[in-house]
């Protein structure tokens, strides 16, 4: 086997260098496809975007009995109508605005000079040079100025040139056609996207399943559902986000409103730091048309009153945790739109962030869009805390059991947290990814956190002090199969033994068979546990098992051959042929095993009691039933 595993691993490697390879080259051929043909994937997002938004209200209109062809045009001509006549008015808002601002030069030197006195008298020189610089970096450049020097006089004669109408009035027009074109292209695609949604939609699940058309569909029918749904609900809390803006600044007595307002909606789709872009503008306007400044004071504290009860309440309850984005994913991706695509980028980034973990959640191929974009933990608790464990960070080791112990038992936290690092910490020992003093320190580590948990938590299985029978306690023996791990197995079920019914002794592991059987004699237990680790083990597990039963005859055998999602459960029926009495796979069966027969017994011992107490005198008791 390891002649051929040397022998695969070149290809192996060939394999994933081509591989990665291939996916560096596809990334950055997409990257550049987006980055040069944005003019045509602008729109064509658009367009998606705006049919997922659209697409609730096209459903609920064909509820009405409505036609295909109205609802579609009823949805995207009202869209349309709204987008047209808010432009329209922002637009109409910020020519007023510009022309208005050059007659508040007064109030703005006014409130500057205001500052400068708040600043303090010992640091005027500093801040009035950055006053003046900022003043210098707001100024627009001077013309171009050519200069032509006359040989003969040694005179120079200086001319300012200016373009001509044609071309300044083309360079300002032509971004604006182009946004103009775009949005018509968007507006109009988004038309046939919605016309022939049906048809799209079994193609695509023809190309992504065409042998899994059941899965496939569920998929599509799925993402297509909650992407609606979270782009209609995030088209909603950010249109209320600007309407409460605008109604505010109406109240207050703020010049351009629904500017305001507008800017307000559109800058929430910046996750975490739109909002506070969209505030600068607004306060800087409203300090520099006002006398006093309660109005900018005010304004900052609604903005931050509205970003609080959306982030807090109102998002999470309609989003849901379905959509869960992590923080870093989001900023990351805000600033890679607008890299590739500028302010429509930025705007956009969060929708296509959703849309691109959606598909990783249900296209396989995807899957690392779930794993780099999701906030979910993409390792088990027994990984984190393994993973811990092996950078020899014990302390955020045992704040990862403490955080499972709040939702979980003390034993549910041993059997899913600690016995697989056990289990993994063996295997990598085995395989020579661990020294052995590495492995060894590893093991440490585990016994004193569970210690700690058991003593800090307490166990489910100490009963209440009222529900313990009066009678001796019985002696149990724990026996580790082969290895430290096993030893370190039967340390926390000794742990998770009450004290006060269970008389617990645990060999070492360094005992040979022929010791531990001496042992077993000396202490005469009623019952013989051995604890079993995998990988590896089960043969010894079976010889101490055979050799216990033979010469230990009287004691109950429980195996506790330990089963994991990485090692399922053994063959029951080679241990139970070795002589053991009951096989558990986890801590929990075989203290339940434990405390099910600690019952039968003072049940019995009750019985035999009051049979004793009723019995006539001098009658011999009832004959010992052993459970």
């Amino acid at each position: 086997m390891a002649i051929a595993a040397t022998a695969e691993s070149p290809n192996r490697i060939w394999q994933r260098a081509l591989t990665t390879l291939s996916a560096l080259a596809l990334f950055a051929t997409v990257i550049t496809a987006l980055y040069w043909a944005r003019s045509v994937f602008i729109p064509v997002t658009l367009a998606i975007f705006l049919a997922f938004v659209l697409s609730p209200l096209v459903l609920w209109l064909r509820r009405l009995g409505l036609g295909k062809a109205p609802t579609v045009l009823a949805a995207v001509g009202l869209a349309g109508l709204l987008v047209v006549g808010t432009l329209g008015i922002v637009a109409w808002q910020f020519s007023q605005l510009v022309e208005e601002l050059p007659d508040k030069t007064e109030k703005i030197k006014g409130k500057i000079a205001s500052a400068r006195e708040a600043l303090g008298s010992g640091k005027e020189n500093r801040y009035e040079k950055m006053f003046d610089d900022i003043s210098a970096a707001l100024s627009p450049p001077p013309p171009k100025v050519e200069a032509e020097v006359n040989p003969s006089t040694s005179t120079m004669k200086v001319e300012t040139v200016q373009k001509p109408w044609t071309d300044r009035l083309t360079d300002n027009l032509s971004p604006v056609t182009e946004i103009l074109g775009q949005g018509a292209f968007a507006l109009v695609l988004s038309v046939f996207i919605l016309w022939k949604r049906d048809d799209l939609r079994n193609r695509l699940i023809r190309l992504i399943g065409d042998t899994r058309l059941t899965t496939a569909t569920k998929a599509v029918d799925d993402a297509s559902r909650r992407i609606s749904r979270y782009l209609l609900m995030q088209l909603i809390i950010n249109s209320v986000f600007g309407v409460l803006i605008t109604i505010t600044m109406f109240a207050i007595g703020v010049n351009y409103a629904i500017l305001w307002g507008v800017l307000a909606s559109l800058m929430r789709y910046i996750p975490y730091l739109g909002t506070w872009l969209g505030l600068i503008p607004a306060v800087v306007v409203t300090v520099a048309f006002t006398d006093g400044w309660w109005q900018p004071a005010t304004v900052i504290g609604v903005y931050a009153a509205l970003e609080l009860a959306c982030n807090n309440y109102f998002e999470p309850k309609l989003y849901g945790s379905s959509m869960g984005i992590s923080e870093v994913a989001q900023l990351v991706s805000a600033a890679f739109w607008a890299f590739l695509w500028g302010p429509v980028g930025l705007i956009l980034s969060g929708p296509l962030t959703v849309c691109l973990l959606v598909l990783g959640k249900y296209v396989s191929g995807l899957r690392f869009f779930e794993i780099l974009l999701g906030d979910e933990e993409v390792l088990s608790a027994d990984l984190r805390f393994y993973q811990r464990l092996a950078a020899r960070d014990q302390d955020e080791a045992w704040d990862i059991v403490r955080t499972e112990a709040k939702a979980k038992s003390a034993l549910e936290v041993v059997d899913s947290v600690l016995i697989p690092s056990l289990t993994n910490t063996k295997r990598d020992s085995e395989s020579g990814d661990l020294t052995l003093e590495h492995s060894t320190r590893m093991m440490a580590m585990t016994r004193e956190i569970s210690d700690d948990l058991l003593e800090t938590a307490g166990t489910e299985s100490v009963a209440p002090e009222e529900a313990i029978a009066q009678t001796d306690k019985v002696r149990v023996l724990i026996v580790p199969a082969k290895d430290s791990s096993d030893e370190a197995a039967c340390g926390m079920l000794q742990k998770l033994l009450d004290p006060r019914r269970w008389e617990a002794d645990v060999s070492a592991v360094a005992q040979l068979t022929s010791e531990v059987v001496s042992r077993a004699a000396e202490f005469n237990p009623a019952v013989i546990v051995i604890c079993s680790l995998p990988p590896g083990g089960l043969s010894h597990t079976r010889y101490v098992c055979k050799r216990i039963a033979r010469e230990v005859g009287k004691a109950r055998i429980i195996v506790c051959r330990i089963a994991t999602a990485a090692y399922p459960a053994d063959s029951a029926a080679e241990i139970t042929a070795a002589g053991a009495t009951h096989i558990a796979a986890t801590l929990a069966d075989t203290l339940h095993y434990l405390q099910t027969w600690m019952a039968a017994l003072d049940t019995q011992q009750k019985v035999e009691v009051k049979a004793k107490e009723s019995a006539p005198s001098g009658m011999a008791s009832a004959k010992r039933v052993t459970v």
